[in-house]
Order: C-alpha cells, then sequence, then structure tokens
C-alpha cells in the first residue's frame, strides 16, 4: 500500500521504499490529487494548482504528460491508484494513507486525547510542499502551518492536563521562534514552563511577546495572554477552581491552645494521633478554618476511613477525588495509580493549599496522596502512630490525650453556658470526670442536657453513672458507657432509626434514604449524627460502632438496600430509555426527570459503590448496571472498573457474566488500557459463541470495533464493525451507521453515505431520538468530505435538535463543535466562532477535557505570525 506525504517534502513511500516521483512539477501535480484523495478534481483545477495564473500555452498536453509519469511512478508501488474520471482525476487512496488527511482525521477526532494529538503532531517532517513553489502552494502552506499550530496547541494543553508538561517545552520553544507573534503558541509554552517550575522563564516569554508586538504591529497582548500571564504571577493555573471541602468549624471547640500552636509551626506534615473520641478531626478541622487565610489556592478533606465498618479507603479513590476537586476532568486522570499520585504532586506545585487527611489507617495509604510542594500544609488525623511518615517524610509528631479538666469546663461552658454551670460546678466536674475529659462524650452530654434546660448537673451526672454499659479503664469503654445512655434517652423512633443507621454502608446518606420524618432532628440534637453538609448526614466511627451493635429489626438493611438499589435502576432508565432492560431483574422507582436523576447519582454514588463492596451473589452486578450510564457520562472510568470487576467476582449467570466482561472492557477501553479491554471482550465473545448468541457476538464485535478506532486503527474498526454486521445476519441501525462512520474516516464518503442513510431509514419510524441524532451527525460528517458544506449544516442542526430534545449535553456541544468546523471550511468564522462559544460552554461545565481543543479552534489569532 502506498503512502503519500505532503507535511514535509512531497514523497511516496511503499512501505519501506521511497518511490522517485520525479521533477517538481510532477510532485505538484500529486500534491494537488493527494490533498483531495478519494476526490474528483478537474482538469482545470490542477492547471490552476501547478501553474496559476500564467499556464502555459499546451497546459492540457503538458498536465497529460506530467500525469502519465506520476501514474508510472505510482505503479512501481504495486498499485494504479491514479483513475481517470469524467471530468478529472481521481488518486484513489483512503484518508490514512496521505499525511495531510490522516492529521485532519485524528485532529477531528481527538477530543483532548493526548496520545491521538501526539500522533497528530508527529506527522509534520518540515516545511510543507517542501520543494514546490506557486500560489496555491503559498496558500495551502499558510492554511495548513495553521492547521498544524492549532493542533499543537491542543497537544499541548493535553499534555498539560495529563500531568507532562516537559515534554511540550521543547517543540513550542521551537515553534514560537519559528512564529514569534502567535500568542496562543507563546501562552502554551509560558504555561508548559510554569508547571516545570520555570516561573521566571514563563514570565520572560511573555515579556519577550510583549515587546515583539509593540515593535512590530503596534499591539498590546490579547486579553487571554494577559490573562494566562496574571495566573502564573499568582501562582495558580487558569481556571483552576479553589476547593472548599473543609466540613463545617466545629460548634462550641474548646481548648487545645498548645495543639493549635504546634500546627501554627510545622511547615509541611504533620500527623495528629489519639484514641477515638479524642478529638482528633475536630482539632484538625478548626485549625485549618483557622488557618484558611494562609493557603488561598483552597482546603482539600477527606475521610480516609481507615477503622472504618466498610474498610479503609482506597488512596486512588482519594487521589481521584482530590484532581477532581483541582479540576482535572476524569477522563485526563490516569489509569496506574502512580501515574495519579504524580498529577496530583504537578497540580498541587507552586500552590498554597492546606491537606486534611482525616482517620487514616496507615502510612501506605497517605503517601499518595502527598504534595511534593513546601507550599502546601498536610495534616494526618489517625488512631495509629504512622512512624512510618515520621521517619521517611519528616512528618511532625503530635500525639493528643483527654482534655485536661480546665479545657473540659470550658467546653461544658461554651455548650451550656457558664451560669448553668456556675449552679453546681461539683456536678460539672462529676459529669466530667465520668465522660472520661474525652471531647466526644463531653459533647453528646452537653448536647442532652441542652435539650432539657430544667435537667440539673447532679442529676445528668447521675445518669451518666447509671448507664447500662460500664465505664472502664479506656477512653473506648468510657464513650461507650455515654452512646449507651445517650441511645436509651432517645424516642421509639428514633431509637429506631439509629438501630437501622448501623446498617448503612456509609459514608453518609440523607433523609429520604432511611425515611427519617422527625427521628433525624432528634438524632441531631443528641449529637449522635452530624450535619456535615446541608442534607447530608453522617456518624461518627464509633457512634457506627456502636449502632452496628444494636439488633436492627428484622430486614431493615434488605428494605435500606432495596431503596438504593431501585432509585438508582429507575434513574438508569431514565438517563438511557432505549436501554435493553436488564438481565437481572431491578425494581424501579424513580420519577424525576434525567437531571435530577444524574444529581441523585453524583450525590449517592460513594453510598452506592459501598454497597456494591458489601453485597454479593446478583447484587453487585444489578448495582454496576445501573451505576454505568452514569459513570460512562461523568467519567469516573475507574469507579466503573471497580464495580464491574465486583459484579464478575459474584456473578454466576453466563449471559450476566458476557455483559459485565463487555462493559468492563468498554471501561478499560476509556481509560486507554487497550490489552486488557481486549482480554475482556474476548471473554464476552467466547461466552456469546458458547451460547450460539449471535446478537451478543455482534454487539461485542462493536464494542471491538470502537476499541480499535481510539487506537487510530481505523481499518482493523472497519473490519470489526463489518464482522458484527455480518455475524448478527441482519442489519442493525446502529452498526450500519458504525460502518458508514468509519468509511468517511477512511476517506470513501460516497460508500459511507449508503450505510448512513440505510441506518437513517431504519430509525426514523423508532423512537430512539439519541440514535438517529447519531446518523444525522454522521451524515454531517460525510457530506462536509464531500465538499457539500451547506447540506452538511443542515445535518448536524438537524443532530442538534434531536441531542437537545433529550437533554444530551455532551453530544450537543460534540455536534456543535462539527458544526463550527463546517462554518469554518466554507468561510462564515463568525458563525464558527459563535457554535463553538457555545460548545465551550457546555465542557467547561462538565468539566470536560475536550473544552481545550473547543478553546484552540476560538484561537483565531493564530493567523497573525503564521
Amino acid at each position: 500500500m502506498l503512502d503519500v506525504r505532503l507535511l514535509g517534502p512531497v514523497e511516496v513511500w511503499a512501505g519501506e521504499r521511497r518511490l522517485s516521483i520525479g521533477e517538481p512539477r510532477q510532485r505538484a501535480v500529486l500534491a494537488a490529487l493527494a490533498c483531495e484523495a478519494g476526490r474528483v478534481v478537474t482538469a482545470e483545477t490542477l492547471i490552476d494548482r501547478v501553474w496559476g495564473e500564467q499556464p502555459p500555452a499546451r497546459a492540457r498536453h503538458t498536465l497529460q504528460s506530467h500525469l502519465t509519469r506520476v501514474r508510472a511512478a505510482l505503479r512501481q508501488g504495486g498499485g494504479d491508484p491514479l483513475i481517470r474520471r469524467s471530468g478529472g482525476y481521481l488518486l484513489d487512496l483512503p484518508a490514512d494513507r496521505v499525511d495531510l488527511l490522516r492529521f485532519r482525521v485524528l485532529v477531528a477526532g481527538a477530543q483532548g486525547d493526548v496520545g491521538v494529538l501526539r500522533e497528530a503532531v508527529r506527522l509534520w517532517h518540515g516545511e510543507p510542499l517542501a520543494g514546490l513553489a506557486g500560489d496555491w502552494v503559498a496558500a495551502m502552506r499558510s492554511t495548513w502551518d495553521t492547521e498544524r499550530l492549532l493542533a499543537v496547541v491542543a497537544w499541548a494543553d493535553a499534555e498539560l492536563e495529563s500531568g507532562d508538561p516537559a515534554a511540550v517545552v521543547g517543540p513550542l520553544g521551537v515553534l514560537v521562534r519559528e512564529h514569534p507573534l502567535v500568542e496562543p503558541l507563546a501562552v502554551a509554552l509560558m504555561r508548559a514552563l510554569h508547571a516545570i517550575g520555570r516561573t521566571a522563564d514563563a514570565l520572560g516569554q511573555f515579556d519577550a511577546l510583549r515587546r515583539r508586538l509593540a515593535d512590530e504591529l503596534g499591539a498590546d497582548p490579547a486579553q487571554a495572554t494577559r490573562a494566562a500571564h496574571a495566573v502564573i504571577l499568582s501562582g495558580t493555573a487558569a481556571g483552576d477552581p479553589v476547593p472548599a471541602q473543609l466540613p463545617a468549624d466545629v460548634a462550641g471547640f474548646a481548648g487545645r491552645a498548645e495543639a493549635l500552636k504546634f500546627l501554627d509551626q510545622v511547615p509541611s506534615l504533620a500527623v495528629v494521633g489519639g484514641s477515638a473520641g479524642v478529638g482528633k478531626t475536630a482539632l484538625a478541622v478548626h485549625w485549618a478554618h483557622r488557618a484558611a487565610e494562609r493557603f488561598p489556592d483552597g482546603r482539600l478533606y477527606v475521610d480516609l476511613r481507615g477503622f472504618g465498618p466498610g474498610g479503609p479507603m482506597d488512596p486512588g479513590e482519594a487521589v481521584r477525588g482530590f484532581l477532581g476537586a483541582l479540576g482535572v476532568p476524569a477522563p485526563r486522570i490516569p489509569a496506574e495509580a502512580g501515574a495519579q499520585s504524580a498529577l496530583l504532586r504537578s497540580r498541587l506545585a507552586g500552590k498554597r493549599l492546606v491537606l486534611v487527611l482525616d482517620n487514616a489507617r496507615d502510612s501506605d495509604q497517605v503517601r499518595p496522596l502527598l504534595p511534593g510542594a513546601g507550599s502546601c500544609m498536610t495534616v494526618v488525623t489517625s488512631r495509629n502512630q504512622l512512624t512510618g511518615l515520621v521517619a521517611a517524610d519528616g512528618a511532625r509528631p503530635l500525639q493528643l490525650d483527654v482534655l485536661s479538666p480546665g479545657e473540659a469546663r470550658e467546653l461544658l461552658h461554651r455548650r451550656l453556658g457558664p451560669e448553668r454551670i456556675a449552679t453546681d460546678p461539683a456536678a460539672g466536674d462529676a459529669v466530667i470526670e465520668l465522660c472520661a475529659r474525652l471531647p466526644l462524650a463531653l459533647t453528646l452530654a452537653a448536647a442532652h442536657a441542652a435539650m432539657q434546660p430544667e435537667l440539673g448537673l447532679a442529676t445528668l451526672a447521675d445518669r451518666l453513672a447509671g448507664g447500662t454499659t460500664p465505664v472502664g479503664d479506656t477512653p473506648d469503654t468510657d464513650v461507650r458507657a455515654v452512646f449507651s445512655w445517650s441511645y436509651e434517652a432517645l424516642g421509639p423512633a428514633a431509637a429506631r432509626l439509629f438501630r437501622l443507621l448501623g446498617t448503612h454502608p456509609g459514608p453518609d446518606f440523607t433523609a429520604a434514604a432511611v425515611e427519617a420524618g422527625e427521628a433525624l432532628p432528634e438524632l441531631v440534637r443528641a449529637s449522635l449524627i452530624t450535619e456535615h453538609t446541608p442534607g447530608r448526614y453522617l456518624l461518627h466511627d464509633l457512634m457506627r460502632a456502636y449502632a452496628e451493635s444494636l439488633e436492627p429489626e428484622p430486614g431493615a438493611e434488605a428494605r435500606l438496600f432495596e431503596h438504593y438499589l431501585g432509585t438508582a435502576a429507575a434513574g438508569a432508565m431514565l438517563l438511557a430509555p432505549t436501554r435493553p432492560a436488564p438481565i437481572l431483574p431491578i425494581e424501579r422507582g424513580f420519577s424525576q426527570d434525567q437531571e435530577a436523576a444524574m444529581r441523585w447519582f453524583a450525590a449517592e454514588r460513594a453510598v452506592l459503590l459501598a454497597w456494591s463492596a458489601r453485597t454479593d451473589g446478583d447484587r453487585p452486578w444489578q448495582l454496576a448496571w445501573t451505576l454505568d450510564t452514569f459513570l460512562y457520562r461523568q467519567g469516573p472510568w475507574h469507579d466503573l472498573v471497580t464495580v464491574w470487576e465486583r459484579a464478575l467476582s459474584t456473578v454466576r449467570d453466563t449471559r450476566a457474566r458476557a455483559y459485565a466482561h463487555t462493559r468492563l472492557a468498554r471501561a478499560w477501553t476509556l481509560l486507554e488500557r487497550a490489552a486488557e479491554a481486549d482480554e475482556h471482550y474476548r471473554h464476552a465473545l467466547g461466552h456469546h459463541e458458547r451460547a450460539g448468541d449471535r446478537d451478543g457476538q455482534s454487539g461485542v464485535l462493536h464494542e471491538m470495533a470502537i476499541l480499535c478506532e481510539r487506537q487510530g486503527r481505523m481499518r482493523d474498526a472497519l473490519a470489526h464493525a463489518e464482522q458484527a454486521l455480518a455475524v448478527s445476519g441482519y442489519a442493525t441501525a446502529n452498526t450500519l451507521n458504525t460502518i458508514g462512520f468509519y468509511r468517511a474516516q477512511l476517506g470513501d464518503f460516497a460508500g459511507a453515505l449508503e450505510f448512513c442513510e440505510r441506518a437513517l431509514a431504519l430509525y426514523e419510524d423508532s423512537g430512539e431520538a439519541d440514535n438517529r441524532a447519531a446518523v444525522w451527525d454522521s451524515l454531517g460528517f460525510i457530506r462536509h468530505g464531500l465538499g457539500e458544506y451547506d447540506v452538511a449544516v443542515e445535518c448536524y442542526e438537524t443532530a442538534l435538535r434531536l441531542y437537545r430534545e433529550i437533554g444530551d449535553r455532551y453530544w450537543v456541544a460534540d455536534t456543535l463543535v462539527h458544526l463550527g468546523d463546517t462554518h469554518r471550511a466554507c468561510g462564515r468564522s463568525s458563525s464558527a466562532a459563535e457554535v463553538w462559544r457555545e460548545a465551550l460552554g457546555i465542557y467547561d461545565d462538565l468539566g470536560h477535557a475536550n473544552a481545550a481543543d473547543v478553546r484552540s479552534r476560538l484561537s483565531a489569532g493564530i493567523p497573525q505570525g503564521s
């Protein structure tokens, strides 16, 4: 197969052998045909491109001679792709065999994918059409250079997002020297230099650009360039959010003056140790609130659940949560744990943030979360001493003991008021000692007293002393005595709810989930639960352990699980109405709209993941099925892997296992782990083949085609899609559309049109608006490729209308980008900018990596110096 190169010297390669094309005019003829491979180019157009406004007297005859020599040269490679057609000539090569066309296909489909953009940028080998001259050559060289610069800026943005800014510094430096007035290039270089710690060099680039613009154009840098400069000066990244994840400050915090002073003096890493209930979290959160002005770039918080009932949180989950809070779109988070931690350190570099890593199990759980920058402060709390962090990471240890008598009195004063304590100070001291001077126990006792103003402190002390759980010699047993007494003081409904909460997997819950009624406020007033964010409640892990020790009503846990599963299943059906019903039946009960369903999944994601880890049998598969659409759309694809792996470990139904393999493979595909994806697809294919399920085989082959597409293997993708069509025995609209789209990507626009029009005919009688929209989008791409720009616009606008009807914002944005490309191709630059701005707004709202690609398109100032 022949390969034509235009992005450098004009060359033709047959495998490893370069063919001799001849003198410049012949290479110009070849270039004029190759840049439109697969389309007929008229003789008049060829003459105009090769000779311009002054062709030779016998231009047609001379053109024929050149064409004959070009055909002879191409035949050296074993083919004869130059075809005479009515009205002109056609170079019959697929798009992926001409570097210019392959470059455009890769850039158009990259959607911020750093690997695809790398491949596109590497196709350039110097000045395009090197060695040729003429007006057409000059115009194409300028146009293609602009496309290259747009792609390079998009690639640089993607490398920065993926945590590898060093990869772009060298290439950007070369291009900035070649195009000294192109501001987006300079901005990309400034950001990359700043990201690797060369902030002075980044600021120097801005100063040099400003001088060049003033000297040569009499202009100032654009607003976007000035904004990037200001961001670098302030030490923050453009558009980065300022996270504020700390829980609410502790009401009535008392004492701990020495501990607070200690934390004020720690340069970067402190470990706060102590027994359960001694107030480690309260101290860390209170100090972080108090010191917030020192950390203008944000406050990060995570409960690592080191001693919770579901086991400690995987550190990768915490790292990904922090990256999301710092503005990294989920699709940009690497699959490997080490790469995730490296990206977190890159994001924290040069920033001033405080991180509170609460309730850690051990040093290994903490290390992946530690910033590499000394400008950040990290406070770790744990019941264990974490000597590894002290020895190897330079952490300063602080061991908390129970409150001193004076601090304990201060806490009661703040909770109950000094007047009430003054009426019977001896009784107050008795309460303090019965609570073993533990902040958690004292808070519970004070809450009980505050709810009953008529209750004397002496009576309170007597009730504490008479608790059913005896006070022992350790803080844990002391606080359990107060738990027992607080629980026994509850009304029947609140006590029943408290027992139910012992079956909840955590980490938090809403009133609706537990059908709380008036019982929930009673538990809050008694300080047995905390409303850590509006509408969401949690238990201290000691409190949860105590609740677990109580006997719930029969079937309570099952009913709680069914609430979550049923609501999730109904939400999943709302998000994807045409999705096939689950193989394993689920009750449904959700009645709101798609946006409400997405909000519910976002709020309950951690709870559903916790249920997945706790349940067995078919339940993990059912939960994975309900979460699949939400996780796929939102981008936490690592969670997709987690839930489908759990499903595979417990489910036994053959069809369900095949489905789980397929979905797990798709998750690995999204995470760019092709080997894992291929392995699971082959497992799924084997299940379907053994069961004689041809539809199942077709579906897996279709998914394997998508895997090949993401790897840039378009011919393999097309082969899998065509095999899917052959195996199923009948033409499904989805497969027809996929085949059509792949044919278009390979430059076979006529064949693509046939398949997509067949797909549309099958879909038109159905209510599947999302699938019809996808076909109209494909048709827009095909019509654009055929040069029928007005028809392409109509196709894209039809796709937009359908996507808007179903509220699918991602695909609205994707189609807007394509529509803008068509507007630009036919000279409507203002219309292109308008739809791209709308797409950018959606991508920014979604936190999607494609925003960088759209920003590159909107960098319309690029032609200034190109």
